[in-house]
């Protein structure tokens, strides 16, 4: 996502932005409730949920810090359209629906801002969509792989910073749980990266960038 700072540096300088703080596996908010308020994550990370059917919810993004969310719910109107949950301990500022609203009311430059941030917000969606829907399984992976270490960077020994199950990664990917652990499995072997316990070290990033473009 092309991060959109001048609407994110608008928010946080305002009078009733709040900051809140929140630990692994806690809600921002959840798909089908009344918006109460945007979310602007300062530090942290977010996974961002749709559900597909009564007991099952999938990955649709992974949000991190500059990020803003629920703006789309409150300038259209609706309920959420996802679950927000946490990933690791966040924090963020949060806007009330109202104050939001006030905000982007006062100022015709911010309307547009909040415009490029709702595009921004549907380029990263449809070149998700791309990914899932065109690629091949080992490329998908890849090329997921590459776009978190771009987005998150890597800690000390090349390991990603952010954690992620299997299941976590099978939903983002739209794979099944084996076939995502063949996968890892079969990257762990070649020596492109290791997994244990949810978290990936990049052992080979020049050749998992091969496999996301298809080049032998």
């Amino acid at each position: 996502m092309v991060l959109n700072l001048e609407i994110y540096d608008i928010i946080r300088t305002q009078k009733g932005a709040v900051l809140k703080e929140f630990k692994k596996n806690d809600y921002l908010y959840h798909e089908g409730s009344i918006p109460s308020g945007i979310f602007c994550i300062d530090t942290g990370k977010v996974k961002i949920l749709k559900c597909e059917s009564k007991d099952k919810k999938r990955i649709v993004h992974l949000a991190s810090k500059g990020e803003i969310l629920g703006i789309h719910a409150i300038i259209n109107n609706h309920p959420y359209t996802s679950t927000a949950v946490v990933m690791d301990k966040t924090k963020t500022v949060y806007l009330s629906t109202n104050e939001f609203l006030e905000l982007v009311e006062s100022d015709n430059s911010y309307k547009f801002l909040v415009m490029k941030s709702l595009c921004s917000s549907i380029d990263t969606m449809e070149s998700h969509i791309n990914m899932i829907s065109d690629k091949q399984s080992e490329q998908r992976c890849a090329q997921t792989l590459i776009m978190l270490i771009n987005k998150y960077g890597l800690k000390q020994k090349k390991i990603l910073r952010i954690k992620l199950s299997l299941d976590e990664l099978a939903s983002y990917m739209c794979m099944s749980r084996s076939y995502m652990k063949k996968i890892m499995i079969d990257f762990s072997g070649n020596g492109l990266i290791n997994y244990s316990s949810g978290e990936i070290t990049i052992l080979d990033k020049k050749q998992l960038e091969r496999i996301a473009l298809k080049i032998n």
